[in-house]
């Protein structure tokens, strides 16, 4: 009872203040009304003007201070890649010092299948879903290992096969993709004409990840139940009704499909004798075969034109990676060096994390360095914002840092005892060290500089790697530079 009588107690408080609060605003814009109606009218407007105009520009300010500031980056989903401007960006980055070698010869590929005239079909499953098999079935003749256990298929295999229509077809025997905890769908996929999606039951949670990566490739897509003969008619209309739901797939593109394997048979011979027989089962695949057949007649033209797509995107993520390689390889450069920086300037520090003052100008030039290479643009008080944070963080664990600092060169028998200026050095040096890296990373998965987050990797860092640290910046200390690039600071 106490408490609702406080928080009723709170309430009607809180009512009164804010019917005080509209009445004193009534009466207010009561008497500016009084005296502005008498004014002129040039005063009525200015005033009317003040009046929304600052409210919208206060919103409009904060809005553009505070809003996140996301780095443009392509959408393979949703951006038109086309061979014109992926061969700019080719040009491009290879003019940077970007190695585009992954990205020219999934082009160059391309190119080759489009000129054979083949069409590409990838099988693709779980392990032991019957994938070999499959292929068996299709081209009897061709050497494919089939095995009962898991993960016969350990490396992907092309297979010709002559079609009754004449078309000229390679499979592609894909490993299974729950093999070794893998569960990334292989390329091949994507290089494909069309793409037959094995399963011997309903489907799991991992395949249905899969197959709803592979219906977003945009391209014929086949789902054969491999094994029907293991099913009752009535089960198999459940189970194809629910495949058929779950998918999203039409009708006609869900086979049902038998890749063949032995079977035992037990032949009566008498009475009381019966003779075992083990013989191998005939394959069931006539629906499949129809099913292909019927893309190759229908959509030849729109496969090409889809795979075409598939590929350049392919192209286009790999070209994007070799970049972000590229991009973090010269963020590590620019860490490096100004790491090194730290290391003379800290000479003249009385302690490390006492004050970023003194290495600010270094801190912030590096900062700034780092945006310009990810081409996000940071605000002063954004960088003022994240090395404040940063230096409270480091006065935290001044004393750790300074003793690992000084243990650090313990690895190196004979030194004697260093001076109190080197032991800041190799503190500044795994300092600027956590710091760079942390604002690099950072800028690469946020797209923007975000002081507290980015705080909070600056001290994982520290924490993580203070030990190894501590070592690679001491032989820095005691070991002269032995290049140019070393002398950089």
């Amino acid at each position: 009872m106490p408490i609702r009588l406080l928080v009723t107690a709170v309430i009607l408080i809180a009512l009164f203040l804010l019917l005080f609060l509209v009445l004193l605003a009534t009466n207010t814009a009561l008497s500016v009304w009084h005296y502005l109606k008498d004014a002129p009218t040039w005063v009525q407007l200015a005033y009317a003007v003040i009046l929304v105009g600052l409210p919208l520009l206060t919103l409009t300010l904060f809005w553009n201070w505070f809003r996140p500031r996301q780095r443009k980056k392509t959408d393979p989903g949703h951006a038109e890649i086309t061979a014109e401007s992926l061969q700019e960006q080719l040009l491009k980055s290879s003019s940077q010092g970007i190695d585009v070698s992954a990205a020219l010869a999934e082009i160059h590929e391309q190119r080759r299948r489009r000129s054979s005239g083949e069409i590409y079909i990838a099988v693709y499953g779980e392990v032991s879903s019957g994938k070999s098999s499959l292929v068996k079935a299709l081209l009897p003749d061709a050497s494919v290992e089939t095995d009962p256990r898991a993960g016969t298929t350990i490396e992907i295999c092309h297979y010709a096969w002559q079609a009754p229509s004449g078309d000229r077809i390679v499979i592609t025997d894909l490993p299974g993709f729950n093999l070794d905890g893998e569960h990334t769908v292989p390329e091949e996929t994507r290089r494909a004409h069309l793409v037959i999606f094995l399963c011997d039951s309903d489907l799991t949670g991992s395949q249905m990840a899969q197959l709803q990566f592979l219906a977003n490739l945009d391209k014929p897509l086949l789902l054969a139940l491999n094994k029907a003969d293991r099913y009752s008619r009535e089960e198999l209309d459940i189970l194809l009704a629910g495949l058929q739901k779950k998918t999203g797939l039409d009708e006609e593109d869900i086979v049902t499909i038998s890749t063949g394997g032995r079977e035992r048979l037990v032949r009566l011979l008498g009475e009381e004798m019966e003779e075992n027989i083990d013989r191998p089962r005939r394959p069931e695949i006539a629906a499949l075969r129809k099913a292909v057949q019927r893309h190759l007649d229908q959509d030849r033209e729109l496969m090409e034109s889809l795979r075409e797509t598939a590929v350049l995107t392919l192209a286009s993520e790999k070209l994007e990676a070799a970049q972000d390689q590229h991009r973090n390889q010269q963020a590590g450069d620019l860490v490096n060096k100004y790491s090194r920086r730290a290391m003379v300037g800290a000479l003249a520090a009385v302690a490390p994390g006492s004050d970023l003052v003194i290495q600010g100008v270094l801190a912030t030039r590096l900062i700034r360095e780092l945006s310009k290479l990810y081409d996000i643009p940071v605000k002063d008080i954004e960088i003022e914002s994240f090395l404040e944070q940063a230096g409270g963080k480091i006065r935290n664990m001044t004393a750790i840092t300074l003793a690992i600092a000084g243990n650090a060169f313990k690895a190196f028998p004979g030194l004697g005892t260093v001076t109190g200026g080197v032991i800041h050095a190799v503190a500044y040096g795994m300092i600027f060290d956590s710091l760079g890296k942390a604002v690099a990373e950072t800028m690469a998965n946020r797209g923007a500089l975000r002081p507290y987050p980015a705080a909070e990797v600056f001290e994982d860092l520290l924490h993580d790697h203070l030990e190894s640290g501590a070592v690679h910046f001491a032989r820095l200390a005691i070991s002269p530079p032995t290049n140019t690039k070393d002398r950089d600071y």
